[in-house]
């Protein structure tokens, strides 16, 4: 099942345990397949500078150096004007189109409020994990308890802060 993901869930997955963190453990175990745009790269990037995350470096290289193996880089061919109110969540929707996506994972209460889009469902990672219409074995990940509580920061960069 191919999805995309925006720079939150990025973000929550490289600093915090959660579902947002399971769905990339999914990518890089290579349960899932995670489409991405330069776009979203340069934003997480951006983002993940920030102060207030506390991130270093080498736990953002290390991140994106496991991640980037695993997923499948787009360049979306058309400019969707989708959103009006936040025009920069219109390049998740157009990386998820041209990447073929079946879901948007999100937290992002523009790209939300959507609920899908041309067929692609639009979901926070917690709903992902209870969909009862993916053909994905979801009631397995839920009963996975130590894929939901893994310490993914630990990972990236081969120690924990």
């Amino acid at each position: 099942m191919r999805i995309t993901v925006d720079t939150n869930v990025l973000i929550s997955s490289l600093g915090w345990n959660g579902a947002e963190a399971a769905v990339i453990e999914m990518v890089l175990e290579s349960r899932l397949e995670l489409c991405l745009s330069a776009q979203i790269l340069s934003e997480f990037y951006r983002v993940s500078k920030y102060p207030k995350f506390g991130f270093t470096n080498s736990e953002i290289d290390g991140f994106i150096g496991r991640l980037l193996p695993n997923v499948v880089l787009v360049s979306p061919s058309q400019k969707l004007n989708v959103i009006t109110d936040d025009p920069d969540d219109n390049r998740i929707i157009e990386c998820a189109v041209e990447g073929k996506a079946s879901y948007i994972v999100t937290g992002d209460k523009h790209l939300l409020s959507l609920f899908h889009y041309e067929g692609i469902k639009i979901l926070r990672a917690p709903e992902f994990f209870y969909d009862p219409t993916s053909p994905f074995p979801w009631q397995e990940i839920l009963n996975n308890n130590s894929m939901l509580y893994r310490s993914p920061r630990a990972g990236w960069s081969g120690g924990s802060r």
